[in-house]
C-alpha cells in the first residue's frame, strides 16, 4: 500500500497506522513510502505496529523509505528487525 500522506509525524500517525492495518487485512504487506517527504519517530512506530500485525510467516516489505527513516532505524538500533 502506498502511504497517501507526504509526511508521517505524531499529527497523523494514527491515520497512517489505520491505513496500513486496512491494507494488511486485504493481504497487502508492502508499505510504499514514495510519496513521503518527511518523517519523525512516528514512522518507526507505524512500521513496528505493522510488524506486530503480521504473522511470523509473512514478510513486511518497505519500499522507497525516506533517508530520515533509515537514519531513525539506525539511531534506534533496530536494523535487525528489517533484515
Amino acid at each position: 500500500m502506498k502511504v497517501s500522506a507526504d509526511q508521517i509525524t505524531v499529527r497523523n500517525g494514527d491515520q497512517v497506522i489505520a491505513e496500513v492495518a486496512k491494507a494488511f487485512a486485504l493481504g497487502d504487506h508492502v508499505i510504499d513510502f514514495s510519496a513521503v517527504r518527511h518523517v519523525d519517530s512516528t514512522a518507526l512506530a507505524v512500521i513496528l505496529a505493522a510488524k506486530r500485525v503480521l504473522k511470523s510467516d509473512k514478510t513486511l516489505e518497505l519500499q522507497h523509505p525516506p533517508a530520515q527513516l533509515n537514519s531513525l532505524i539506525a539511531a534506534y538500533g533496530v536494523q535487525s528487525l528489517f533484515s
